[in-house]
């Protein structure tokens, strides 16, 4: 006796009606998906500018103990041009005795006053972070100072500021306007802190608020003692 296998069915392959509403929603979930990547891109562009700044200011209080040399950071969101914030560092030199040029580290930071100023041979610049590029342009992104006195007083700059840090540890602030020289008095140790921050503001705006800013607000904390760190919040800080 034969015994009949049972037949298979034949398998069932897609049309191209189910294949078209696949591809479609494919496409509908990557347009609706798009949005958030963009803006998870700028948020993390918004970290990272927060964190060169924080990088510069570690640096500069590192040189200062590592290599006897008074260290400043100039904090600029006021000059024209650098608004969205301009942040440098300088190394303080004296006249090399044997010639060459102003090469061997100074540990002073109240240097007289014509010493700090702009491309003057006894200071030399190391390292900068600008937030004036092409991208922060396009995406908005800016940063604000903001600065603590000794008595702990919050406001928001409104000058270009500078810290300068010896090689023993002691810190020293400055304020003035736009093209300023920095001058730093040996009496008046700084003993408060500074915080930048940083965020992206909605299309149109120019100064970061509460109602202003999208997605993470990044600031960077600067004490005295130049231990700096990064903090995040939705709302941003008040001053």
């Amino acid at each position: 006796m034969i015994r009949r296998l049972p037949r298979r069915s034949h398998a069932r392959g897609f049309s191209l009606i189910e294949l078209a509403v696949v591809v479609m929603i494919i496409g509908i979930l990557a347009m609706l998906a798009f949005p958030s990547m963009t803006d998870a891109n700028v948020d993390r562009h918004v970290y990272d500018d927060a964190g060169r700044i924080l990088e510069l200011v570690h640096t500069a209080r590192t040189r200062a103990m590592g290599r006897g040399a008074a260290t400043m950071v100039t904090f600029d969101t006021i000059t024209s041009g650098q608004t969205r914030g301009n942040y440098r560092m300088y190394e303080a030199v004296s006249p090399d005795p044997a010639g060459g040029g102003s090469t061997l580290p100074s540990a002073s930071c109240t240097f007289p006053a014509s010493v700090w100023t702009a491309a003057n041979p006894t200071n030399k610049f190391i390292d900068g972070v600008t937030l004036n590029d092409t991208y922060e342009g396009t995406t908005n992104i800016v940063s604000r100072v903001i600065t603590y006195d000794n008595a702990g007083v919050a406001s928001a700059a409104s000058n270009v500021i500078a810290i300068c840090w010896t090689p023993l540890g002691r810190t020293y602030f400055w304020s003035g306007g736009a093209g300023s020289t920095p001058q730093f008095s040996a009496a008046a140790p700084f003993l408060g802190a500074i915080a930048v921050d940083v965020a992206r503001l909605v299309s149109g705006q120019t100064a970061i608020s509460a109602t202003s800013t999208q997605g993470l607000t990044r600031r960077v904390i600067i004490p005295a003692s130049g231990n700096a760190r990064i903090v995040s919040s939705i709302v941003p800080p008040t001053p």
